[in-house]
């Protein structure tokens, strides 16, 4: 052994007992030895020397938003109308939502929690709840949080519970994230698992027991920078689905004149393969495309083109216009009028064949303070929905939040 690492031996014995019992070390080391060793050591061999600075739990953002679904519309599976309908599709939907972002070290969570109020013709028409109107109270308690392992990796847990009158339903999810080519590309990948547990309901309204419906999702995503201007996203998800998965009360209109229950598969696989581009506009805005390519082995394929278009007015305040086309074929055994020994039947309207559109837009005003509050965020939008089958949404919302 050197000279010099007997040196750095001594030293090391000279130290540890101090710092073991407590003793703070600022002061000269004693002894033969002279250099750099023997100068003063700068504050006490604590957690924080070691492991630097811990980072507490501070709240980054609050955001409150209030969202109001006005749907009208006939389907046949509903029996809001005549016998063998078209019957009512009315449903309003009421959802004030509270969103909080906090950090604490490498975690970041997200608390979301939703709660709706709905009000809908088609289940009050077969007295499914027992009121003078079908009013369904429902809430969720949604966390979801990220931990950032290394400048390049990060992982995500999420976990859920969704509460309703005849409804319960728990979700999880896990997925990592790694970026790649000095951060110009990231590869992502998440699976997630549903649990459903609810009433089962006769066309009559009878309530006759309890049944599940499981629903388990993959996803695998690239996205990747191709300029300084332009980025591009292209991402894959499966779903497999069993159980129960229909919500049992809707009706069929039968060739006899009567109405009978729907029938659905107790397995559906679902695929969906999307494409999204995201491009900088040199006036201060910015354009966004996504196609959608979706179909199942229901026989249903879907077609799905959304175009949204960013324009900054001023330093606080930037514009949305948005617009979406959506087409699907509608599933193998869909029919206005079902045979009475059919094996598979449904008349649902979102399994049927439509085209359907929405346009919408949206103000956001983010202003900027000093002090605690960073950013006082504000923002109102509406969306038109209207498809070919005779179904019509208005969507109003707005949010007020806070950054920290």
């Amino acid at each position: 052994m050197s000279f010099r690492s007997l040196q750095f031996v001594a030293a090391l014995l000279t130290i540890l007992p101090r710092a073991y019992a407590g003793e703070p070390l600022s002061g000269p080391l004693s002894g033969p030895l002279s250099g750099p060793l023997a100068q003063p050591v700068p504050g006490p061999l604590s957690d924080e020397a070691v492991l630097g600075e811990p980072v507490p739990f501070h709240i980054e953002s609050v955001r409150a938003r209030y969202t109001n679904y006005d749907q009208y519309g006939h389907g046949f599976q509903s029996q809001a109308g005549p016998l063998g309908g078209p019957g009512s599709e009315r449903v309003t939907v009421e959802q004030p939502q509270i969103e909080v972002v906090a950090k604490q070290g490498k975690f970041t969570h997200r608390l979301w929690i939703p709660v709706d109020v709905v009000t809908a013709a088609s289940p009050d028409a077969v007295d499914v709840i027992s009121t003078a109107s079908y009013r369904n109270e429902a809430g969720s308690i949604d966390l979801a949080s990220t931990y950032q392992y290394d400048p390049k990796t990060a992982y995500q847990l999420r976990a859920g519970v969704h509460l309703e009158e005849e409804l319960r339903s728990w979700n999880f999810g896990l997925g990592v994230s790694r970026s790649f080519a000095d951060d110009n590309a990231v590869v992502s990948f998440s699976v997630n698992q549903v649990l459903d547990w609810f009433d089962q309901f006769t066309v009559h309204g009878v309530r006759q027991s309890r049944v599940f419906r499981s629903s388990t999702n993959g996803n695998l995503s690239l996205s990747q920078l191709l300029s300084p201007t332009t980025i591009a996203n292209v991402s894959y998800g499966v779903t497999v689905q069993t159980g129960v998965l229909g919500n049992t009360w809707n009706s069929v209109p039968l060739d006899d004149g009567t109405i009978g229950a729907e029938k659905l598969p107790r397995l559906r696989h679902r695929h969906a393969l999307a494409g999204r581009i995201a491009q900088y506009l040199p006036w201060h805005g910015a354009i966004h495309g996504l196609y959608r390519l979706y179909v199942d082995n229901w026989g249903l394929w879907g077609n799905t083109l959304e175009v949204e278009l960013y324009q900054r007015i001023a330093r606080w305040l930037y514009l949305r216009a948005n617009y979406r086309f959506h087409h699907q074929t509608g599933i193998d055994f869909f029919t206005t009028r079902a045979s009475v020994d059919a094996p598979l039947r449904s008349a649902d309207s979102d399994l049927a064949p439509f085209f359907a559109h929405t346009v919408g837009g949206l103000a956001v005003v983010d202003l900027p303070f000093r002090g605690s509050l960073n950013q006082l965020h504000l923002d109102f939008g509406y969306d038109r929905y209207f498809r070919s089958n005779d179904l019509h949404v208005n969507v109003f919302t707005c949010a007020l939040g806070f950054r920290f």
